[in-house]
């Protein structure tokens, strides 16, 4: 990891976004809701990351608030999406309660729409699994299963012992 730089949105819904530069380009954990797009896409011009130079983007789980920008990540950067397994039906239904009881489901819903929080639905290119190596990626790190937040939910533990999740 040659540079860490915390990427903040403070507001209703916080969500931590994590850009990692590494001697092959960036790497994003995490991407906000789709309503701060444009505030995320100013923070990774002024870390230098343009398009073509974002290399992944590793999802910590699957709640809209932390993949709200991914496909349109991926499409304007041209990098690769990645996930566990385990909340990939959230982001292909566009559902972040999915597997939750019906009348979550329809506070969701409700929530979604009042606050117009749009759900983009895409399919991740990389699936991560518990213990698997990022560096092919060109990210010296490792994924950590930690389900409880939801099913899918990970953390990415560097060698000197950052974690991310």
């Amino acid at each position: 990891m040659k540079q860490l730089i915390p990427l903040s949105f403070h507001h209703f819904f916080d969500v931590n976004c994590y850009l990692i530069e590494t001697s092959n380009g960036f790497i994003l954990i995490d991407t906000a809701l789709s309503s701060r797009r444009d505030e995320l896409e100013e923070e990774l011009v002024k870390a230098g990351c343009t398009p073509g130079n974002l290399r992944l983007i590793v999802m910590t789980h699957g709640h809209l608030d932390h993949t709200g920008n991914c496909a349109h990540l991926r499409d304007k950067y041209g990098s690769k999406v990645s996930m566990h397994r385990g909340d990939v039906p959230m982001i292909e239904l566009g559902d972040m309660f999915y597997d939750r009881n019906i009348l979550l489901r329809m506070v969701f819903k409700l929530v979604t729409s009042i606050l117009r929080l749009g759900v983009t639905k895409f399919k991740p290119d990389i699936l991560l699994e518990d213990g698997q190596d990022l560096s092919p990626n060109g990210f010296d790190a490792k994924v950590i299963h930690l389900p409880g937040h939801s099913k899918g939910s990970i953390g990415i533990l560097t060698p000197d012992g950052t974690l991310f999740c």
